[in-house]
C-alpha cells in the first residue's frame, strides 16, 4: 500500500503536469484566495509565479461583467457544491473562454480546472455560418433548376430532350432531399435525448397517415401489436417518417408498397421494423451503416436518411439491421428497449 507521502507526490507532479491551467484556492471570508497555481495556470493567467500567488483569483481572471457569476459559483463552493460551466475569463492575450470545473475540498478549499474552448467554438460558429449559407443558396439554385426542368417538359416534343429534363428534375429533387435531410440531422443531434415510455401504436398510427396523404400511389400497411411502449422520445417519429420515405420515394415498382411492423421479441426488446417491395438498399450502403465500415470517395451512402435513423437508434441504446430479401425489397429492423406503459 502507498504512503501518503508517496500518494501526496503523485498528486502534485498530476497538478504541475496537467496542460490545462489548475489553480488551487482557499475560500477567505467567501472570496477564492489562490494558495497554488501550476504552470498552465500561469503561462495563460499570470506574468510569474509571484504575481498569481496569495492573489485573490476573481479579480485576477474574472471580467467585470461577470463578477456575479463568479460569486455564485464561489457560495455553491462554499456549500461543499461542484461547478461546472463555460465561462469567460480573461489571460494574457485577452478574453478567451473555458470550460470551467470548481471541485470543493477540505472545507474552505478547492480546486478550479479551466480548459480553452475559444478556437473550437470560433470554428463551430464558423462552420454553422457556411453551413447555412450553402444550404440557402443549394435549396435556391434548386428551385430554380426544378422550375426550368418542368418549363422544359411542359414544351418538348423531343424524346431526348423529355428524358434530360426528367434526369435533370430527378437529380435536383433528390438534392433538395439531402439539404432537408441535413437539415433534420443538424437540428435533431443538436439536442439532447431524454428517453421515457413511448407508445409505438399511436405514433405509427400518425407517420402512416402523413407519408400516405404524401404518397398517393403507394400501399401502406402495418402489423402492430397492441399495448406496446419503447423507450424512445418524439425524434422516433423522424426515424419512422425516415424509413418510409425512403421505401416508398426510391422504390421503382409499378406498385410501390412499404410495410411498418412491431413486435415483442422478448421481455425486454421491441422489434420495429419496415419492409418494401422496392429495389433494396446497395450492400456497400447497408455494411456503412450497420458495420461502422470507413467512408471513402469510393464507398459512401447515397443519402442521409439512414444516418439519421441510425443516429437516433444509437443515441436510444438500440440497433439497426438491414436485409435484402432475395425476390426484392429490404427490411430495417430496429430493436429497442421495451417499455411499461407510463
Amino acid at each position: 500500500m502507498q504512503s501518503p507521502h508517496h500518494q501526496d507526490g503523485c498528486f502534485r507532479h498530476l497538478f504541475e503536469e496537467l496542460a490545462d491551467p489548475v489553480v488551487k484556492f482557499e475560500l477567505v471570508d467567501g472570496e477564492p484566495i489562490i494558495r497554488h497555481a501550476n504552470d498552465a495556470f500561469v503561462d495563460v493567467f499570470g506574468s510569474g509565479p509571484l504575481s498569481v500567488a496569495d492573489e485573490p483569483l476573481n479579480e485576477l481572471i474574472v471580467p467585470a461583467t461577470k463578477q456575479q457569476e463568479a460569486q455564485q459559483f464561489d457560495q455553491r463552493t462554499e456549500a461543499g457544491h461542484s461547478n461546472a460551466a463555460v465561462v469567460e475569463r480573461m489571460t494574457e492575450t485577452g478574453e478567451r473562454k473555458f470550460i470551467y470545473r470548481g471541485v470543493p475540498y477540505d472545507d474552505d478549499h478547492g480546486f478550479a480546472i479551466y480548459s480553452d474552448i475559444t478556437d473550437e467554438l470560433q470554428r463551430e460558429r464558423h462552420l454553422d455560418v457556411l453551413h447555412r449559407v450553402l444550404r440557402h443558396n443549394l435549396r435556391n439554385d434548386l428551385t430554380v433548376l426544378l422550375g426550368m426542368a418542368t418549363r422544359i417538359l411542359e414544351r418538348t416534343d423531343d424524346p431526348t430532350t423529355a428524358q434530360a429534363a426528367n434526369k435533370i428534375k430527378q437529380t435536383a429533387s433528390q438534392l433538395s432531399q439531402l439539404t432537408e435531410e441535413a437539415k433534420t440531422i443538424e437540428r435533431v443531434l443538436g439536442e439532447s435525448v431524454g428517453l421515457e415510455p413511448v407508445a409505438v401504436e399511436p405514433l405509427v398510427e400518425r407517420v402512416v397517415a402523413d407519408c400516405t396523404a404524401r404518397f398517393e400511389t403507394a400501399t401502406i400497411t402495418t402489423e402492430i401489436d397492441a399495448e406496446l411502449h419503447v423507450s424512445a422520445n418524439d425524434k422516433l417519429q423522424i426515424v419512422l417518417r425516415s424509413l418510409l420515405d425512403n421505401a416508398i420515394r426510391h422504390n421503382d415498382s409499378a406498385d410501390p408498397q412499404a410495410t411498418v411492423s412491431a413486435t415483442r421479441v422478448d421481455s425486454s426488446t421491441i422489434e420495429l421494423a419496415v419492409s418494401d417491395n422496392g429495389p433494396g438498399i446497395p450492400r456497400i450502403e447497408q455494411q456503412i451503416i450497420t458495420e461502422d465500415r470507413e467512408i471513402t470517395p469510393l464507398k459512401h451512402g447515397s443519402g442521409l436518411g439512414l444516418w439519421l435513423v441510425k443516429w437516433i437508434t444509437d443515441a436510444y441504446g438500440g440497433q439497426i439491421e438491414i436485409e435484402s430479401a432475395a425476390s426484392g425489397g429490404t427490411v430495417v429492423r430496429l430493436l429497442l428497449a421495451g417499455q411499461p406503459p407510463e
